[in-house]
């Protein structure tokens, strides 16, 4: 059977190194409630939910890792997505993993240093269709490279994505197609000192509001709101743990 979300982002993980105060910061934010999975003796998965939708995992951060969001790609078969990494010049940072009757997962890192996973699902409807882009829930992804014309390949060999910069568009901005739909975007690194890496958007009613909310909450804003005609308002800010993350406010709705 073909894998419905095979191409798409299906999930996002935050690993921080100080989960339950990542998790308050969450809760004051945007309402998310939250419910701790055991993945074996002394091990839990905290699932994030917004009513009864899952938004996204966490989990506590190991010694000299980062604070960051994670984004997962779906894939066919995860050790084939991990074969062509490998071929095309990415780094494996997890092996292929499988949590019994769920999924199989692992966690790379393309040629350029930004991190990613891949995802397989496992079991009855473990690949049914990504619901659609809700409040308070992830809408989109987008990779900032050293790199833009290198990684468009690298993507497009492992995961099929092909792309294009808006006709006109000063900015270079590319967008990520699977399948024939947006999925998500790429620029290049707007600061010297940042690494690569892929920023995950969330959805937020006020993007104004939610962003001096993160300040009084004890995050950090690195972008103040910005508005982009047709598209949308965002901001990037920075948890209380240091994962980073945009907020965003569709044009649309």
């Amino acid at each position: 059977m073909a894998n419905n979300n095979a191409g798409r982002f299906t999930w996002h993980e935050l690993m921080s190194s100080d989960l339950d105060k990542a998790t308050a910061f969450y809760a004051a934010l945007v309402g998310w409630t939250h419910q701790d999975m055991p993945m074996g003796p002394g091990m839990s998965y905290r699932i994030f939910k917004t009513g009864d939708r899952q938004v996204a995992g966490g989990m506590t951060a190991q010694p000299g890792q980062p604070n960051a969001w994670l984004v997962y790609v779906g894939s066919e078969n995860a050790d084939a997505s991990v074969a062509a990494v490998k071929e095309h010049g990415g780094t494996i940072l997890v092996p292929p993993t499988t949590v019994p009757d769920m999924l199989r997962f692992a966690i790379v890192m393309d040629p350029q240093g930004a991190a990613v996973g891949i995802m397989q699902g496992l079991g009855a409807g473990a690949d049914a269709p990504m619901p659609p882009p809700a409040p308070n829930t992830f809408v989109w992804d987008e990779l900032h490279t050293k790199d833009q014309a290198a990684a468009g390949k690298f993507y497009g060999k492992v995961f099929g994505w092909t792309g294009k910069v808006g006709e006109g568009d000063p900015m270079k901005y590319w967008h990520w197609m699977n399948a024939g739909q947006d999925i998500g975007g790429m620029m290049d690194l707007m600061s010297p000192h940042a690494p690569p890496h892929w920023l995950p958007y969330l959805d937020v009613a006020d993007v104004d509001a939610s962003t001096a909310k993160v300040r009084e909450l004890g995050g950090k804003v690195h972008m103040d709101p910005m508005a982009i005609e047709k598209v949308g308002k965002f901001s990037v800010v920075e948890d209380p743990t240091g994962a980073v993350l945009a907020l965003f406010r569709s044009a649309r709705l």
